[in-house]
């Protein structure tokens, strides 16, 4: 089970491959995943799924059309995300008139902001990685909600709530899943009393691909057999994100949940992320 990030998937995935060993990971969402490998799947929805999502949230629901993208150029998940958008945002009618990347040396949260202005940006979209996320917090700061900002998985995090504070009330995320949007699930249940508290997308997908993983050993207990039963039009077992079944490419077909964040005590920062309807 695994990789983690979508780049060490893509660096391992030939080895698994070499190998005849499946890979599940639950968490990477590079679209170059896709059809990468019939060793490597995944639980969790690829970028291209997220960015949909996001765009038709900005074009249909806020009613924008003029975006922003702060991104990381050295991160392969980030320039998936990024890119999508891109793609997803034009398609919609939009567009994208601004692309800034977080690991520039020489980036400049104040800048970019009016840069994207001076541009007539109405929307901010943060597809950053875990490791350019303390500047992408830059930007929900100076920002300070004059824009609505969007927001890929990465962001969904407890420093996002700390140190974005009130600057990210309104912050629309993409998530594969959230505790709230399946309350009376038997995962939730059993996940609280197991941690005592709240677990994230992360832990649902992985439990996912572990379930998957048990199932398809259980049909056939070998390399070849279990990578046979995974990819079987007739596989589908029940997860913690619902029924997991994958796609000849590996790729599993699942919506992704939309979130905001809100004030609230839940996570004891002073906000939440609670599931838009």
């Amino acid at each position: 089970m695994g990789p983690y990030a979508s780049d060490v998937t893509l660096a391992a995935g030939s080895v698994y491959n070499s190998g005849q060993l499946v890979a599940i990971s639950p968490i990477s969402t590079s679209v170059k995943l896709s059809g990468f490998s019939r060793y490597v799947l995944r639980t969790v929805p690829s970028d291209y799924v997220a960015a949909r999502a996001l765009a038709n949230y900005m074009t249909t629901k806020l009613q924008k059309n003029n975006a922003a993208v702060f991104f990381n150029s050295q991160s392969g998940y980030s320039q998936s995300l990024k890119s999508e958008f891109v793609t997803a945002v034009s398609l919609g009618g939009g567009q994208v008139a601004g692309e800034y990347d977080l690991s520039d040396p020489g980036f400049s949260a104040a800048k970019s902001i009016k840069e994207a202005s001076d541009r007539g940006v109405d929307v901010l979209m943060l597809a950053t990685n875990t490791g350019e996320l303390d500047k992408a917090l830059q930007v929900v700061q100076v920002n300070n909600k004059r824009l609505p900002l969007l927001a890929g998985d990465d962001v969904y995090a407890p420093k996002t709530l700390e140190v974005g504070g009130g600057a990210a009330a309104g912050m629309v995320v993409a998530v594969p899943w959230h505790i709230g949007a399946n309350p009376n699930s038997e995962f939730v249940r059993q996940s609280g009393q197991l941690w005592v508290g709240d677990v994230n997308w992360r832990t649902a997908l992985a439990y996912d691909a572990t379930v998957a993983l048990i199932a398809a050993i259980e049909r056939s207990p070998t390399r070849a057999g279990v990578q046979q039963a995974l990819l079987s039009p007739n596989f589908a077992v029940p997860g913690a994100s619902g029924n997991i079944r994958f796609l000849p490419s590996g790729d599993r077909n699942a919506p992704v949940q939309l979130v905001q964040i809100v004030p609230g005590q839940r996570s004891g920062t002073g906000y939440d992320f609670v599931p838009l309807p």
